[in-house]
């Protein structure tokens, strides 16, 4: 089945520098086509993405599949046992079919079993292919649909065998039910490393490194791209997604659907061990990169984790081409108020916020880094299309790399 999916952009505001008055001679139609860019975070945003207060409270006793931490991977799947329906019957030439109004009709199946057998142990034998279509990096866990209680239950399945090489899986059922393969959602978090590098005007590929798994998006103004899904096994994963645009958020669907999924939801804080940062800094932290990300190349700094809750540490460098070396990359730390250009390298053996030299402070990211870049770089900047820019935002927010890495 085809589902369309109707996307909407958030709302932003324009970027203002409170040390420097003005943005170098941009005319005010560039202003504002870029409609508004990103001086604050909107409430709705704060609130959507913001840790809720969860109690941890006593475990349940009940086999019930907690779905904010599974999920399901690869559909539903049914299983019943049908009477056979009226056969054709052929008198004298003619055909004779008895026609029911029920339809197909289940089966009350029970088994047959010695006397001293239960006969509320396993009786159902079952093997499920798995799709191609689909990613499992652990065995799947078997949960069954309780139509009473409404829920994925893990009883009453027993006897799982995972064949990894024939993508299999079988297993035994007290008996016949709608059952789904389930999978850790949180898997792949936290991230090992992530990067955000342009390939062009109005273009850039997110590369974002799991424990299982390296996935590459590609942007293009307002749609992503599938490059890859790659692990020490398999190269050629997800092929069916790979090659096909599409808006951000029916991507993170397809993919989160393919047991891919790299993209924090509400209550994931409590199954992830994160680093948590101030949210509004976060946040303005993916829009301000959002505005230069066709120029400047974005990744992941182990001092993130030492900055504080208040502060973002990450690195970046102008890329106005695909060779960056390591030597390129600076880094900078910014709390939602003050940007800071920092003195110490990923290589530095202790963690510091002493500023750089011959560098200043400023009240936003996107003014320190325009005071570092070249021309041919500022002039890439002003002519960034504005759907690039909130499609950026998108995916940076989606998969939330400031936090979860």
């Amino acid at each position: 089945s085809t589902v369309f999916l109707k996307e909407t952009h958030p709302s932003t505001v324009f970027l203002k520098e409170t040390k420097n008055t003005a943005v170098d001679e941009i005319p005010a139609e560039v202003h504002e086509r870029r409609s508004m860019i990103f001086h604050s975070v909107s409430r709705a945003q704060l609130s959507a993405l913001a840790f809720p207060e969860i109690g941890e409270g006593p475990p349940s006793e009940e086999p019930v599949v907690d779905l904010h931490q599974f999920m399901p991977v690869g559909g539903v799947y049914h299983f019943d046992a049908l009477k056979l329906p009226p056969q054709a019957k052929h008198i004298k030439g003619w055909t004779m079919v008895e026609v029911l109004d029920t339809g197909l009709e289940t089966y009350p199946y029970s088994a047959v079993c010695e006397e001293s057998e239960d006969t509320s142990l396993y009786l159902v034998g079952l093997t499920v292919n798995l799709l191609d279509s689909v990613i499992f990096f652990e065995e799947p866990l078997i949960g069954r649909w309780d139509p009473e209680d409404k829920c994925w239950r893990t009883d009453g399945v027993g006897d799982v065998v995972y064949n990894m090489k024939e993508k299999e899986v079988s297993f035994k059922m007290n008996s016949f039910s709608t059952v789904t393969l389930l999978q850790d959602a949180h898997l792949n978090m936290p991230y090992q490393s992530w990067e955000l590098r342009p390939h062009g005007a109005d273009q850039a590929v997110l590369t974002v490194l799991t424990t299982f798994a390296e996935v590459q998006i590609q942007i293009k103004e307002n749609q992503c791209l599938l490059i890859s899904v790659t692990t020490i096994e398999d190269a050629n994963l997800l092929s069916n997604l790979r090659g096909i645009w599409m808006p951000p958020l029916a991507l993170t669907i397809a993919l989160r659907r393919a047991g891919m999924n790299i993209f924090p939801a509400e209550h994931s804080s409590k199954y992830v061990s994160l680093n948590k940062k101030d949210l509004a800094a976060e946040l303005t932290c993916y829009q301000q990169m959002a505005l230069v990300a066709s120029t400047f190349a974005f990744g992941w700094s182990k001092w993130n984790w030492m900055c504080g809750e208040d502060q973002v540490v990450f690195k970046a460098c102008e890329c106005l081409d695909q060779e960056t070396t390591k030597e390129n990359w600076a880094l900078y730390m910014f709390n939602g108020c003050r940007a800071q250009k920092l003195k110490i390298t990923e290589n530095s053996e202790t963690f510091s916020k002493a500023i750089a030299e011959e560098s200043e402070f400023h009240s936003t990211l996107f003014h320190l880094l325009k005071d570092t870049a070249s021309e041919a770089a500022l002039e890439r900047v002003k002519g960034t299309h504005y759907l690039f820019v909130d499609c950026v935002y998108q995916l940076l927010t989606a998969t939330r790399v400031l936090t979860y890495a």
